[in-house]
């Protein structure tokens, strides 16, 4: 971002509580008493154009929205004139005298106008008033009053003509609509400091209001949404981290002696620091972090660069998706006393700063070369030809006047272009030494380079074969064989196929034996063709990506007799099962789309935190807090296999059934996620601040006599630690294609990207969230939709109080941000469905909220639950959605189209 001082204007008072005002043609500034001067922006070095006519001080300007004409409007006590300024420099040059229209006469002190966007009315904030007068004639067209203090600003909305939204000191905001002469919504008291300015956002329905305590508060103005709070950006501490940062990487000189003590503190002598005087930050007083400016601006692209923009691969030109990714954010741009503060509108996130203290160039003649701002107490901003420069006005605290400086707003392009120009960084770069090219690549979840040689991926558990069992034990000289014909000993218990009789006769022979159900099909041939609908064998089966959301509740249904939290609920990859973690150290799987019937998994011995399906649908897995996590087949109460160590579990063949406890010693910490990875070839599992890959072989046969022997074998292949972080808080990786991608967020508020092919941290993205993140969801589609292979780049995080975020993987910033749900304790999940269009979220105000992914706010919302929503879970096949509560019950919608 980069600033010039264009000009400085004198005045005859201190502008502090003066509405300036500019449209990017023209900036009008009263310079005089009673007297208001309007300077071009092409040239300002030519004389203004001097409007005269009040005979009290202005206090408040604006100017209209359309340009032809341009119509200026300047309030004082005695009068509200509207001027025409193409008029008015016609008469100028013709030598006449300048003349305005009066539309109200002595009403008092007008503390802000602005003009309806078709200037056909005028509001204007008189006391705790707001009268809305006609800009063509002297009439009053209504009077707006219900503030019980003075009203600082009243806006139009840019999407409704008539709607009129103001703020006042008594700390609230109201919404008119002037059609209907009525008031739709009154805010309760929300801050403890009075409301001073207002915007807003011309490229959707929200406004945001900044108070004097320095936050600024972002409302969502469209129909439905109860007008709720969207975000809250903490000025002051933007500023404080931004000062903090700078200094940090400000060099430090080189001080002198250092006196080591060995004293404690108590001890030590309370000797006064020196005071440096070169140093300018000491003796510096902290100044206020008002907001008394607010503007939205937005880069425009014109057709010429829309037409180069190139969309990216996962996006097709006819997708709706397209305008909204590759559209460049708006900007907020926030002014207080003594600094500029830059915003994404779309992630809430400060991109640039000006402070006022910094030096910037000066453009003004027979002037210093550079200067620095003097404390601010009025703003005003506009946007040019240029979109990507903007003028603001700001007007001196306590000094005599009004400076003018062109910014340039910082760079927000789209994600294409940031494609285009994105550079990795040393530690993201990709060096796969068997590729031969020695080019780096871009983090993509598709990688497009091939398993290197000494990739742990590569590595695979193979069972031993029986033959080489024997053969080992006819080395060791121990007859395994008997005579030919010689009938061997049987049991005769533990369900062993042995009749009392007849061992050396053939078995009877089934004879031949009608169907008598020809039209269902046999057990295997229906676990073939895996129909979840009804169709036909060979039908193929695609998700509709036109569907709207589901919304429409479908069944109602209680998890367990008593209430039991649902800490995590996984559907299938074919939609047929739904598996629910109990808290009551159980699983349940149920039948779906209906719901219907469930199956108790039992063998934990404490809560179960996380479920997890296979690719095919066949395996469970689940992680639990008895530090184990355990693989499971369904219609089966014992677990196949069960990872309960860090090493391996071969030493399991013993008498006692437990792996050796030396150097493979059972996880130090509860596993709080498991998942199957690289197309069910790995588990994936997280302990601690620790990722751990297995490869495992599931074996479900079992000896009769010592049935709590297990045959299924794992091992460790790497172990991958987060730097910097205690715990790992959410993990996320593919499992329904080839991906090298594992993605982790700790403790620290930290992400880190790991690449399983070279066994290492590729990416570090610090501050993810102001709270560290309790989930991640990748974009994994499903096996009945096609996307791109660049749409697997997109993920969700979610933390308490800091809403949902859109990221993409080849970059490193947020793309988009999703607030308007209740989560400030409990970790609710959310997913994102298989068309990749909406994003669903639990919340603790008993409802499920489903986003549009263009959108900030919430789309819908999911009443009828009766505790905290604690997961959510999209089908894959149809539009679908399950959701979980701490109550244990569970909820199914699906589309009320």
């Amino acid at each position: 971002m980069a600033a010039w001082l264009e000009l400085t204007i004198p005045t005859a008072a201190s502008p502090s509580h003066t509405q300036l005002s500019c449209n990017g043609t023209y900036l009008a500034v009263p310079h005089g008493k009673g007297e208001v001067g309007v300077w071009s922006l092409q040239d300002l070095g030519f004389r203004p154009l001097d409007l005269v006519a009040h005979r009290k001080t202005v206090t408040a300007t604006t100017f209209g929205f359309h340009s032809q004409p341009t119509l200026l409007c300047t309030a004082a006590e005695d009068y509200i004139i509207v001027w025409n300024i193409e008029a008015a420099r016609h008469m100028y040059e013709q030598g006449q005298q300048i003349r305005g229209q009066i539309i109200g006469q002595v009403l008092g002190y007008v503390q802000h106008v602005s003009f309806s966007p078709d200037d056909g009315l005028i509001a204007a904030c008189i006391g705790t008033e707001i009268l809305i007068l006609d800009s063509q004639v002297e009439r009053l067209h209504s009077t707006l009053e219900g503030h019980d203090s003075t009203v600082t600003s009243a806006e139009f909305c840019p999407h409704h003509k008539r709607t009129i939204v103001s703020i006042s000191e008594d700390r609230t905001f109201k919404i008119w609509d002037l059609e209907n002469s009525s008031l739709v919504y009154q805010s309760t008291i929300i801050s403890a400091f009075p409301f001073l300015s207002l915007s807003h956002d011309p490229t959707k329905e929200s406004f945001a209001v900044g108070t004097s305590d320095g936050q600024v508060r972002i409302y969502d103005l469209s129909n439905g949404s109860g007008f709720r709070l969207l975000h809250q950006v903490d000025i002051g501490k933007t500023i404080s981290k931004w000062k903090t940062a700078k200094e940090d990487n400000r060099p430090r000189e080189e001080k002198g002696p250092v006196t080591v003590s060995s004293r404690p503190t108590w001890q030590k002598p309370q000797a006064q620091e020196p005071v440096n005087q070169d140093d300018p930050t000491s003796g510096e007083s902290e100044a206020s972090t008002a907001v008394i400016g607010l503007h939205y601006c937005r880069k425009a692209r014109s057709r010429k660069d829309a037409a180069q923009q190139t969309a990216p691969n996962f996006l097709g030109q006819d997708s709706s998706l397209v305008d909204n990714l590759l559209d460049v954010a708006p900007v907020l741009i926030v002014g207080t006393t003594n600094a500029l503060v830059f915003i994404n509108a779309h992630t809430f996130e400060t991109t640039s700063l000006l402070d006022f203290e910094d030096y910037i160039p000066s453009m003004v003649k027979d002037g210093p070369s550079q200067c620095n701002i003097p404390l601010a107490g009025s703003f005003a901003f506009a946007q040019g030809a240029d979109k990507q420069q903007v003028w603001c006005l700001v007007g001196s605290l306590f000094q005599k006047s009004v400076d003018v400086l062109r910014l340039t707003v910082p760079s927000h392009e789209g994600l294409g272009q940031r494609l285009e120009s994105l550079s990795l960084s040393s530690q993201s770069v990709l060096d796969y030494g068997g590729s031969g090219e020695g080019g780096s690549t871009e983090i993509s979840v598709l990688s497009s380079t091939p398993l290197s040689e000494s990739s742990p991926l590569r590595s695979e558990l193979v069972p031993r074969s029986k033959e080489t069992s024997s053969g080992k034990q006819k080395q060791r000289g121990h007859q395994t064989t008997k005579p030919k014909g010689q009938v061997g000993d049987q049991p005769l218990t533990f369900k062993s196929k042995v009749k009392s009789s007849g061992y050396t006769q053939a078995p009877r022979m089934k004879m031949f034996a009608p169907s008598t159900r020809p039209t269902k099909g046999s057990p295997t041939s229906r676990a073939g063709t895996k129909s979840t609908g009804g169709e036909r064998p060979g039908a193929r089966r695609e998700f509709p990506m036109d569907s709207g959301p589901p919304i429409s509740l479908q069944k109602k249904l209680e998890a367990a007799e008593r209430p039991t939290p649902i800490n995590s609920i996984a559907l299938s990859d074919d939609g047929t099962l739904l598996a629910c973690g109990l808290a009551n150290k159980s699983a349940l799987v149920l039948k779906m789309p209906g719901l219907t019937k469930p199956h108790s998994i039992t063998g934990h011995n404490a809560a179960v935190t996380s479920v997890n399906w296979s690719k095919e649908g066949r395996w469970l897995l689940t992680a639990s807090d008895d530090k184990t996590a355990s693989v499971w087949t369904t219609g089966q109460s014992e677990p196949v296999l069960t990872i309960s160590s860090t090493n391996h579990n071969f030493a399991a063949d013993k008498d006692d059934g437990k792996p050796s406890a030396k150097e493979n010693r059972a996880f130090p910490h509860p596993v709080r996620h498991a998942q199957f990875y690289y197309m069910d070839k790995f588990v994936l599992l997280s302990c601690g601040s620790a990722i751990s890959m297995f490869k495992f072989h599931l074996d479900q046969t079992k000896d009769d006599i010592k049935r709590y022997q297990t045959k299924s074998r794992y091992k460790l292949v790497k172990t991958l630690t987060m730097e910097k972080t205690q715990q790992i808080t959410a993990l996320s990786a593919v499992n329904g294609f080839y991906s090298y991608i594992v993605l982790c967020a700790g403790s620290n508020r930290s992400m880190e990207v790991f690449d399983m092919n070279v066994a290492r941290s590729v990416r570090t993205i610090p501050d993810v969230h102001s709270r560290p993140v309790h989930a991640i969801c990748q974009n994994k589609g499903s096996p009945f939709v096609s996307h791109p292979s660049s749409a697997y780049d997109l993920f969700l995080t979610a933390a308490l109080t800091d809403g949902i975020k859109l990221w993409d993987l080849r970059t490193n910033r947020c793309v988009r941000r999703y607030e308007g749900h209740l989560n400030r304790a409990y970790p609710c999940g959310l997913t994102m469905s298989p068309c990749a269009r909406f994003i669903a979220t639990g919340a603790e105000d008993k409802s499920a909220y489903i986003y549009d992914v263009r959108e900030s706010g919430p789309l819908h919302k999911l009443t009828g639950h009766t505790d905290v929503v604690s997961d959510v879970a999209f089908h894959p096949l149809t539009p679908q959605l399950v959701t979980s509560s701490v109550d244990g019950k569970l909820h199914s919608y699906v589309c009320g189209d």
